[in-house]
């Protein structure tokens, strides 16, 4: 059996099944007649590796029948390329900007399950290695995993793990968040940690990447540094690529989940495109009010220096 979009109207769901099953095999590597050179020719040109001829379907065949295969085909393409198939990479960045844009997203009460389902595909297709040696693919996509897995873990540490039918998923996304931790990740500095001396105090492991501005986000004060969402403004900021050692010291430093939780972003250094993570004051310690102490500021201060910005870019917003 080949490979065949079917009618959107009246498709054979026998033979849906069956494709889904041979796109299934060859993820796994057992016995198909289905090839690698089959699946890259079956791609459509938004990315997409759909079983049916039309988008105008209901929401639960969208999922089942365009997003599922299409999941499964990248993953494919995503094992082949970390085995050292360049061939591929066209492929794997266009699905993945697919994937981005469509999200992981499920349907009615069964959308966690089926997000769950959806990740466990990609962790079959090399998904913790491309997020620790391919981060310069589609970081977009990047993103969108890390931000998944930050929500899970804050989920976890404050015991939130019950869907809306009471279902308790506490086991499943302990397992996916150490599945897909890794051991390096880019970190997007704003405040004091641009001060290179401290940053090395804390994270002996980080390497500088380098300087940026965060577009549509402002630095404020509430007590201690925190970026709000604010059209139009930018931040300075400078990234370091830090290790799993130096993300659980900056976890105590930072007094992550109460006093600041995680966000990964897209950022733009030099002529690259980085997904990075940033500490963002939660609401609880924003209503603290806090005094700033003018030895953090002078710290912040030598960061600016420290990470090529002029000190009179440090700015910020007084009435959060």
């Amino acid at each position: 059996m080949k490979l065949k979009r079917l009618n959107g109207d009246n498709p054979n769901f026998a033979e849906l099944y069956k494709m889904l099953e041979m796109m299934e095999n060859l993820l796994d590597e057992e016995d198909t007649d289905l090839t690698l050179e089959e699946v890259c020719s079956f791609q459509e040109t938004d990315g997409s590796f759909s079983l049916l001829d039309t988008t105008k379907i209901p929401n639960e065949a969208v999922i089942d029948f365009i997003n599922q295969p299409t999941h499964i085909c990248i993953s494919i393409l995503m094992k082949e390329y970390l085995k050292g198939s360049t061939q591929v990479k066209k492929g794997l960045i266009k699905g993945l900007n697919y994937t981005f844009q469509t999200g992981l997203r499920g349907h009615g009460y069964e959308a966690e399950k089926i997000l769950i389902r959806q990740l466990k595909v990609f962790i079959k297709g090399g998904l913790l290695e491309f997020l620790e040696n391919k981060k310069e693919i589609c970081p977009r996509f990047h993103c969108m995993i890390h931000n998944i897995i930050h929500q899970y873990n804050y989920n976890l540490i404050n015991n939130k793990t019950l869907g809306p039918w009471r279902e308790d998923y506490q086991e499943e996304w302990e397992k996916l968040a150490m599945e897909l931790k890794p051991k390096t990740r880019f970190y997007l500095a704003y405040g004091s940690n641009m001060n290179k001396e401290q940053m090395f105090n804390r994270c002996p492991d980080a390497k500088v990447v380098g300087k940026s501005y965060l577009e549509d986000w402002e630095l404020t004060m509430p007590s201690h540094a925190n970026i709000e969402p604010a059209k139009g403004k930018k931040t300075p900021v400078l990234i370091w690529e830090i290790s799993e050692r130096d993300e659980k010291n900056l976890d105590r430093y930072e007094g992550y989940p109460n006093s600041y939780d995680k966000k990964e972003l897209v950022i733009s250094v030099g002529e690259k495109e980085l997904s990075a993570m940033a500490y963002v004051m939660t609401v609880k310690r924003k209503s603290s009010k806090w005094k700033v102490g003018e030895e953090y500021l002078a710290a912040i201060i030598q960061g600016y220096e420290d990470a090529g910005f002029e000190k009179a870019e440090f700015k910020f917003r007084e009435d959060i």
